[in-house]
């Protein structure tokens, strides 16, 4: 697939392209250096940033989007593009991503080659990041529900602190615990049980913005990470979590609810202050009766 408005540059005399056969696109050293970057690392958003840096030098590119079938990494800003260029990725007869790239002004046709060359180098170590990306992503989800687990909780929790302490950014937490889990498991089995754990995550997943993380902390509970909250978003949040769980058939049908204690980062906290003081006002909560909901 490509798809491009006015790629080439129309006013340029063709004796611009016929001096030496390196100005078509890189030299060889160019290229040499390009893919020892690029072959540095398999973490996807490094690689990307170090793809981009290059478009950027070696192009004045704008922006660059690459999508995949899991998700999509935007960086840059496309808003004063006029030239767009869509190139796909494509191993064995298959796209495994699709690259935009985004300029202000038109390409020259050694700029435009050197796109196809950049796009070329790019192919093999986003293939590898991709897969490496995959299996992380794998690694960090709860097989049964979808969601996040606690390795995944742990490494999101780490990152919004690091980002609190450098920027101030507000996050919530919710710690929740099913009501009454432990019976459906003792009369009807762990395959009914499972069921009912399917269905709370559906719930959270359906009660959290597109911005919020939701983690299967063990057995029948689990955490949300919500990155910009306040009490009140908490709160709504939280009931909105109830809510849905009291209209789920299946749930209802074993009279499961769940208790919720929430609290906020607060400057200093460590991991462990922050999931202490949630704990304590779930504790609360249980202790208050079935679907209560307590802040700390």
């Amino acid at each position: 697939m490509e798809q491009m408005t006015q790629l080439f540059e129309p006013a340029v005399s063709d004796s611009v392209f016929t001096l030496e056969p390196h100005q078509t696109g890189l030299s060889q050293s160019e290229t040499q250096i390009i893919m020892h970057q690029m072959m540095s690392s398999l973490d996807l958003h490094k690689l990307a940033s170090v793809f981009f840096s290059q478009l950027k030098n070696s192009l004045n590119a704008d922006a660059v989007t690459i999508k995949f079938p899991t998700g999509l990494i935007t960086l840059g800003d496309s808003q004063n593009a006029n030239n767009i260029k869509m190139l796909d990725q494509v191993s064995q007869k298959n796209t495994f991503a699709t690259m935009v790239y985004s300029f202000s002004n038109s390409l020259t046709l050694r700029e435009a080659n050197i796109l196809n060359e950049l796009h070329r180098l790019f192919k093999f170590p986003l293939r590898n990041a991709l897969e490496h990306h995959t299996l992380k992503q794998m690694a960090l989800k709860d097989h049964l529900t979808s969601l996040g687990n606690r390795v995944n909780y742990q490494e999101t929790l780490t990152r919004m602190i690091s980002q609190g302490k450098r920027t101030g950014d507000a996050f919530g937490l919710l710690v929740i615990d099913m009501d009454n889990f432990k019976q459906v498991n003792d009369r009807f089995g762990h395959n009914e049980g499972d069921q009912v754990l399917i269905a709370s995550a559906e719930a959270l997943k359906l009660s959290l913005r597109d911005t919020d993380y939701a983690f299967r902390f063990g057995g029948d509970e689990f955490c949300c990470l919500l990155p910009g909250s306040d009490d009140s978003t908490n709160g709504i949040i939280a009931r909105r979590i109830q809510s849905l769980m009291a209209d789920c058939a299946i749930l209802s049908k074993h009279g499961i609810s769940c208790s919720i204690g929430s609290t906020n980062y607060a400057d200093g906290d460590t991991e462990q202050d922050l999931f202490n003081r949630a704990d304590k006002a779930l504790y609360s909560a249980k202790e208050s009766g079935r679907s209560c909901y307590k802040a700390a």
